[in-house]
Parts: structure tokens; sequence; C-alpha cells
């Protein structure tokens, strides 16, 4: 009763402009089948109040949990009475937002810089000077955001008609280091195509459609009011809480596991599939290519993951007719990434080996616009930055990123056998 008190008092003081001085974040990692229960116990009882960074999924993976300061002495003694052992991760979550950027750094850098993050804003100015700079890039305008702002793609072509490679980021608006390396990623494809034969070979093979930030309302926000914001901005009919969660709110089992009916819930999946303004959008204008896109990938950090469907359920047994395919294009995709840095990922099955999340976009993209390679990949890192990346981390993510993709548009990406009906 007392925790269930504080939660109460806790949502009642919360402020539009969020400072996350005092917030800590706590690791749990469950270790046997008794503790994993008693994580999504506790989950079902705060996932409207506290923040999951990392939800409980599987025995000896870590469940991260950000609690602010007038719940984090309560949260403790409930982890203790549940005998949950746990570790500070975080000390500060504010500490760690403020070093997240280099606030007195001075620019040296000519033109657009790659290497630290750009506002909403910014990144939309990126889009219209980079196809105009650039012959082979062209600017698309996918259609508005909730708020009115535009939701853009560039297009990289060499010309012709060929298969589509869709690359999107920045689902979920607190995950900076996505449209950082979506946009050092489309960099590459263009500033190396007369260099380096295995660029050139990606172009000509397919045409790439990347969006930087899908969810650029939230985006916004996460710069003028809350930096770990998730959702979208969109109201909710009835309720003091704002936005859904685009990656529970396509049509694809939209409503099942992982997706929450709560509005208040940072899984909230929405009044209906397609609901969410942005992910309506980007639907009616991916449908031209439906049949015809090679391969789909939705960038998201964190956790060092390279996944596959079924994303829906955490059962391995359903039939998914090209899960070896997959799998095995992402193990050489991940191979090729480790190289530079030494990165290790985890290649496997979304909803099984992750966690279930239905009305995501990996089922989306293999089911609704039948793609045999759809992936939803978790960048950096597995937990000591969490969100809030530093920015001299987004150029390696940007290049180790790039050497997987050059392994996924250097392939043929075969059809392979028929994919399930939606």
């Amino acid at each position: 009763m007392k925790l269930l008190c504080a939660l109460l008092v806790f949502v009642a003081s919360t402020s539009a402009v969020k400072n996350y001085g005092g917030y800590q974040v706590l690791r749990v990692v469950p270790q046997d089948m008794e503790q994993l229960q008693r994580l999504h116990d506790l989950y079902s009882l705060l996932e409207d109040t506290v923040d999951f960074w990392k939800e409980p999924t599987r025995l000896n993976q870590p469940v991260d949990i950000m609690v602010g300061p007038n719940l984090v002495k309560d949260v403790k003694i409930e982890l203790s009475r549940r005998d949950l052992g746990f570790s500070i991760y975080v000390e500060d979550v504010q500490t760690n937002i403020d070093n997240e950027r280099c606030t007195d750094c001075v620019i040296a850098k000519a033109g657009f810089d790659y290497t630290i993050y750009h506002t909403i804003d910014e990144i939309s100015q990126w889009v219209t000077d980079f196809a105009n700079e650039n012959a082979m890039v062209t600017e698309i305008n996918i259609g508005d955001s909730y708020e009115g702002r535009p939701v853009k793609a560039v297009k990289i072509s060499s010309g012709g008609s060929k298969r589509v490679i869709y690359i999107q980021g920045g689902i979920h608006a607190r995950e900076w280091i996505s449209p950082a390396t979506m946009m050092y990623m489309a960099n590459q494809l263009v500033s190396n195509y007369n260099t380096d034969a295995e660029v050139k070979a990606m172009v000509d093979n397919y045409d790439w459609y990347i969006v930087p930030s899908l969810n650029v309302d939230g985006y916004s926000y996460t710069w003028t009011n809350d930096r770990m914001w998730r959702k979208n901005r969109q109201p909710n009919d009835g309720s003091r809480c704002v936005g859904t969660d685009l990656n529970r709110n396509y049509p694809y089992q939209w409503g099942g596991t992982g997706a929450s009916p709560s509005k208040c819930s940072d899984t909230y999946y929405g009044s209906a599939p397609l609901s969410g303004k942005e992910v309506s959008v980007v639907d009616t204008w991916l449908q031209q290519f439906s049949g015809n896109i090679a391969l789909f990938i939705d960038f998201h950090n964190y956790s060092q993951l390279w996944l596959y469907p079924w994303g829906y359920t955490n059962k391995k047994n359903i039939e998914q007719p090209h899960k070896d395919l997959q799998h095995d294009l992402a193990i050489r995709a991940t191979d090729a990434l480790r190289k530079p840095y030494g990165t290790e990922y985890f290649v496997g099955m979304s909803g099984p080996d992750m966690y279930p999340a239905a009305g995501a976009s990996e089922d989306y993209g293999y089911v609704t616009l039948g793609v045999s390679y759809s992936y939803i990949v978790e960048l950096r890192d597995e937990g000591n930055y969490g969100f809030l990346i530093p920015e001299d981390w987004i150029e390696p993510s940007g290049i180790e990123t790039f050497e997987a993709l050059k392994v996924l548009g250097t392939d043929t990406l075969p059809i392979g056998p028929p994919i399930p009906e939606a």
C-alpha cells in the first residue's frame, strides 16, 4: 500500500519539463523462473509509472528500471521484499543526460556534422540539403505527423527500376543514436559511391529509402520537454496521458502480448491499428512498394540485438518459413559489424529471444508488406548508457552498422518460400 500511495503522489506532482536529477536505473538479473515471474508481477504493478528501460524477458537477461527520487527507496524495498537482488546501474540519469552532448565543444567541421546530435528541424533541413547537393538523392515528404511536422525520407538511387531497401530510425523518440546512425549511413552510401566498389554495388543493386526520424513529434519533445519521452505526441481521448507507442501500432497481431491497453503505458498500442498518425502515413506510402521490398529494417537502441520475426509471440515453434534465411543473413551482417570495434550483437527471433511485442514493425514488414528479410535492430549499447549514448559514439555506431549494411546491400536477397498471410 505504501508503494501504491507513493506512486499516486509521484504522478500528481510530475511537471511538464523533466529534470532527471536523482533518478536511478536499477538492474535486476533473474536467476530462476520464480524470480522471473516476480519481475513480471512487478512490471504489471509499475509499468504505468516506473520506466522499464529493459523489460523482463528470460533468465539471466538484465532488467533495467529507471526510478525517480520520490520512489527509489520504496522500489528498492519492494525488490528486496520479493527477493530480487539489484545493482544501481546508473547512479544519476541527469548526469548522463548532461554528458550526452558536448555543449561547450567548438564545431570546426564544414557543412553538416554527422558526429553530433541534431534537432528535428536540423534533421528535416538536412534531408532537403542532402537532396539538393547530390544528384542521386531525392527528398520525399511521406506525410505529416499529428502536430503537422513533415515525416521525411531520402531516396538514394543510381537510376533505373530496382527492388527497394527500406530502413527507418527514431520510431521511439528517446533513441537518439538511431536517427544519427541513419544519417551517417545515408551519407556513406552517397559519398563513397564513386570510390568504394561495395558501396557502388549497394546502390546499383537496390533503391534505398531511409527515414531518419519517423516519430518526429516525439523526437522534438525529447529536446524541449522530456529527454526520456518514448511515444508520439497524439492525445488519447478521455485520458490525461498523451501518446501511442508507434511500435505497437502496426496492424499485424495488433493488441496482443507485449502491448498495453493502458493509455498511460509506454507500450500503449493505440485506439486502433495504424491510429498513430506517423505509422499511418508511412504505411500508406509504403504500400506502393508492396511485393518489391527486398529488405526492411527498423533501427532502435539499446541492447545490441539483430532480430527477425516473430515479434508477437514468445513461442519458437510457430511456423516462420524464412527464419533460417533471415538468421543466416543476420549472422553474416553482425560478423561484419563486429570487425571495426569488436562490438558483439545477439542474433535471434524478436519475441522469443527479446520479448513479445505484438503490433511491431518487424512482423509488419514481414507479413503486411511481404518482405522476406524484415528485421528490428537494437543499436549500442548494452546498458552502461542505455538510451543516452554519448555523441562520440555516433561515428563508431555509423561505421560498424554500415559494415553490416554492406553485407545486406551486396546480397541478392532471394525471396524464398511463400510468406504467411496476414
